[in-house]
């Protein structure tokens, strides 16, 4: 199930110097992505990861990855066992806190109708897994930004770890304004577990399900481990490095993510938008001007009827479909801005356990800086 005493690598020096924010991040921002490689030293996250601005060019950058795994020098991480507090500072005024440790991908199903212990809470895109695979099979450890949540009003798991003896790990900035990270070992585990199966238990009262966590972020991620754990399995692959949150925590904020639409004609799509999108309520579309249309009333009909017409107009007359943080993104020219709206955090446990996964990329667990940073490493063959 979960293993708060598995093998952790973790960067020697300054953490600042070697972690990186989640690759799905500033997908529509190549300049983000071409500042944190001017300034960060070799060997640094940014090495080993694929960030998703650069898809186009996957099989060259696969293939500097696997030089620079083949070449990192051999005290560039420091293994240890245990658990990993992680208290994260963000630039905007917010403090999450988390525990990193290792899952049982047996205890994982991202199919829809899963009732395994850890469920996905959106819709995979299954396309978006080869690359990562090729990425996973380039270097024999993981890198992820998996961030699992469980509904824990008690804060029963955050209140073992704070209560546990621990010693700092790491402690510094992180780049493109990441705000502050700190990670703590925690060795004596026994508390942990234990609220764990607390938590478990209570989910059986509470929704009629055994469930332990959904997938807050790093889907794709999570779904790639379970891939390989089944195609290409190894003894160490059997198990995803992940970072558990409570869905309490006040560090924790839903946003909603925005849709960027390129296309040569804008009018014509909102011509088709309105033809194929219609309701009671209303959101604005940037063409880059604002303007009011039309959308169903229930946030994730919404969603799901936009994003349905946004592919098939795409796949008709050309064009594709961008996934933005932030409102500011959406003004682009020769692009179309959708301005969505998000569920809050509250909805999430609920409407998963009654409806089944959400539409995909329906939230995001706070801006784009504040995503997960890449630190923390585990071994996988």
């Amino acid at each position: 199930m979960i293993d708060f005493n598995d093998e952790i690598l973790l960067p020697t020096g300054n953490v600042t110097d070697f972690a990186a924010v989640a690759c799905d991040q500033f997908a529509a921002d190549l300049e983000y992505w071409k500042t944190r490689a001017a300034e960060m030293p070799p060997f640094s996250a940014l090495d080993f990861i694929l960030p998703e601005c650069f898809l186009s060019e996957s099989d060259k950058r696969i293939a500097d990855i696997k030089t620079a795994a083949a070449t990192v020098p051999q005290d560039r991480f420091t293994a240890c066992r245990g658990a990993v507090y992680v208290t994260r500072g963000t630039a905007y005024g917010r403090v999450r806190h988390g525990v990193v440790a290792s899952v049982d991908l047996s205890d994982y199903d991202y199919k829809v109708g899963s009732q395994t212990l850890i469920r996905a809470s959106e819709r995979t895109i299954e396309e978006r897994i080869p690359p990562r695979v090729k990425i996973r099979e380039a270097i024999d450890f993981e890198m992820p930004h998996i961030m699992l949540l469980v509904d824990d009003p008690d804060d029963l798991l955050m209140t073992a770890c704070r209560n546990a003896q621990k010693r700092t790990v790491y402690d510094g900035d992180l780049r493109g304004n990441g705000g502050h990270i700190t990670g703590e070992l925690i060795t004596d585990t026994t508390a942990l577990m234990g609220a764990v199966n607390k938590i478990i238990d209570t989910s059986v009262q509470k929704f009629g399900t055994k469930l332990f966590a959904l997938v807050g972020d790093g889907n794709h991620s999570l779904a790639t481990a379970k891939y390989c754990s089944l195609h290409n399995p190894t003894p160490l692959n059997q198990k995803a490095l992940v970072e558990i949150v409570n869905i309490y925590d006040d560090g924790l904020v839903f946003e909603p993510i925005h849709r960027l639409v390129k296309t040569d004609d804008p009018a014509m799509f909102m011509d088709s938008m309105r033809s194929a999108v219609k309701g009671d309520a209303t959101t604005t579309v940037y063409v880059p001007q604002p303007i009011t249309v039309n959308v169903p009333s229930d946030k994730i009909e919404a969603i799901t009827a936009i994003d349905r017409f946004c592919e098939t107009y795409v796949k008709h007359f050309g064009g594709y479909v961008e996934y933005v943080h932030g409102t500011d993104m959406l003004t682009s020219d020769g692009h179309v801005g959708i301005e969505m709206r998000g569920i809050q955090k509250s909805e999430l446990f609920k409407y998963v356990i009654k409806n089944g996964v959400l539409p995909k990329k329906t939230f995001s667990l706070g801006e784009a800086e504040e995503k997960r940073y890449y630190v923390e490493c585990r071994k996988i063959k």
